[in-house]
């Protein structure tokens, strides 16, 4: 595989992502469960996806195609975690105990019941990869204009 080009780099400075996919999916939902990291991310991605949407933001097939594949890799087992959290949602039947039924009622709570329950954020995650694969595929798309204009620009032209 070759060198992807790509005319932006979103944050340079931050830590190389995690190795594994499920990795990457912890990572970001240990990092991701209160509102404003949510805010806060949506909002840097959809710089992402303002760049794209204007041509800002341009990044070779071969590159994109990495990412894309990447982001909908993560877009599936996100899909698959967030079934497991749901299903975690209905409430253990623990018996009729006030301490029993406090129990089940926190176990629900935290699965989905909340704008700080698991399943809350990890939509919000599979929001935000879904708008950074889209971003991608706009990129892709600029990177293709771009060459295609260079082409016409320069077809003719002898060095």
């Amino acid at each position: 595989m070759g060198t992807a080009m790509t005319g932006f780099v979103p944050n340079a400075g931050q830590q190389p992502p995690a190795t594994t996919i499920g990795g990457t999916i912890g990572s970001a939902i240990g990092g991701m469960l209160s509102e404003a990291s949510i805010a806060s991310t949506t909002a840097e991605v959809q710089k992402l996806v303002d760049s794209a949407k204007s041509g800002g933001f341009a990044i070779s097939e071969e590159g994109a195609n990495e990412y894309i594949r990447v982001f909908r890799e993560f877009e599936d087992v996100g899909g698959d975690l967030l079934r497991t959290v749901d299903a975690a949602g209905q409430a253990p039947q623990l018996g009729d105990s006030d301490y029993a039924n406090s129990v089940a009622s926190h176990t629900v709570l935290m699965a989905s019941g909340d704008p700080q329950s698991y399943g809350t954020a990890l939509r919000a995650l599979l929001q935000i990869v879904k708008q950074a694969r889209e971003a991608f595929e706009q990129a892709k798309k600029n990177y293709t204009h771009m060459d295609d204009e260079a082409v016409r620009t320069f077809n003719g032209v002898q060095v």
